[in-house]
């Protein structure tokens, strides 16, 4: 089936969205996510409905089906894999990796992302956290919270960055916060709703907008999220 690139960036939004939530996606959201216009979304979903790849039902969300669901895959997987060669093997900072990634996904060879795969040492995660599918499709979605939500006082580790725009990028490097980064919540600041965290023997403050945008777990397993 021929995709246009505007429809396999919706195909790769909603599933993106609802690997986040497991609940259907509201056209806003992808609109957020487009940086368009929710009409706009509206248009493209009936698109793809007469291509059969989603369940749309007007208020209430869209989810894909079997056949959206299978193309979705196999488009994350080319994009996730991209995105750790040109991280780990061509040092690309990261801010850049999303834009040239999406010149590579035009590279439409099944053989090349097999070998591509083989290369990496068959990656499990990109390097914004995301699982990479295998090439049976099958990937492991470990809990993770976003910070905003999660207890003060426990060790937490960086597993997942929601933002990938390249202006996030940059203030998260900033800070020197990355994949792996071992962190805790001392303080909430009630006057903006900012964050103080101790991250490698430093107390670093991160506004609200990082917060909600970086995916943590709990260092101890037995712990869950709490009351803050």
């Amino acid at each position: 089936m021929h995709l246009t690139e505007s429809e396999e960036d919706h195909i790769r939004i909603i599933f993106n969205l609802y690997e986040r939530t497991g609940k259907p996606v509201s056209t806003n959201a992808i609109a957020a996510g487009m940086k368009t216009t929710a009409a706009s979304v509206t248009d493209m979903l009936k698109r793809l409905q007469v291509k059969q790849l989603i369940d749309y039902q007007k208020y209430y969300g869209v989810t894909l089906n079997t056949r959206g669901n299978a193309l979705a895959i196999h488009l994350i997987r080319r994009n996730r894999l991209w995105n750790v060669m040109l991280r780990d093997k061509l040092h690309v900072k990261w801010d850049q990796i999303e834009s040239i990634t999406d010149q590579l996904e035009d590279i439409n060879s099944d053989m090349l992302i097999e070998e591509l795969d083989r290369y990496l040492g068959y990656p499990q995660n990109d390097v914004f956290g995301d699982p990479i599918p295998d090439s049976n499709g099958k990937f492991v979605l470990r809990a993770r919270y976003p910070l905003n939500e999660v207890s003060f006082g426990q060790q937490l580790t960086v597993v997942g960055i929601l933002n990938h725009s390249a202006e996030f990028l940059k203030l998260i490097d900033v800070a020197n916060i990355q994949i792996g980064s071992e962190i805790i919540i001392l303080e909430k600041f009630d006057f903006d709703q900012s964050y103080l965290i101790l991250h490698k023997g430093i107390e670093k403050q991160l506004s609200i907008s990082i917060a909600r945008n970086l995916l943590v777990r709990y260092n101890n397993r037995i712990n869950h999220p709490g009351k803050k």
